[in-house]
């Protein structure tokens, strides 16, 4: 006996539509990385597709919280009231990406060993994503690392 109950169409987690990655919040402290902020704020704006400038700064501002917002609003804007979205960035990259943070990038990739059970491959993912984040972009130095630091 045939029975005739509705049919409910499921749409797959897979077919997202109008994926737009999730912005973050950008409070300008100890520890946040800038470059993860930019990296996730350009490829939504690229993703949403918005070019105009005002629209980049207004998104822009509405991501920057606390510290972030204070240098934002009286330093940049009060020295630059016309500023465009890409002095804005740069302006903020000098801010918070300074000599010091590299310098500590650089000594905590200095220090990296490999784990016990690490395959040697995930230890050189971690070493090269440490080396960027550092601005080290000798190979020699990196292979160097590797080949003091790997166990066998």
């Amino acid at each position: 006996m045939a029975t005739t109950e509705p049919i409910a169409l499921v749409q797959s987690s897979n077919q997202i539509q109008g994926y737009r990655p999730k912005l973050i919040e950008f409070y300008g402290y100890e520890g946040e990385d800038f470059r993860h902020f930019q990296e996730l704020l350009d490829s939504y704006l690229i993703l949403s597709n918005t070019h105009s400038d005002n629209r980049k700064l207004a998104i822009l501002k509405s991501q920057l919280r606390r510290a972030a917002k204070v240098y934002f609003e009286k330093t940049i804007l009060k020295d630059r009231p016309q500023v465009t979205y890409d002095e804005a960035m740069e302006l903020l990259k000098s801010h918070y990406i300074t000599p010091e943070l590299i310098q500590n990038y650089e000594l905590e990739f200095n220090d990296m060993i490999q784990g016990e059970q690490e395959h040697p491959q995930i230890f050189l993912s971690r070493l090269r994503e440490a080396a960027d984040l550092a601005n080290i972009t000798s190979e020699a130095v990196i292979e160097s690392v590797v080949s003091t630091q790997l166990i066998k």
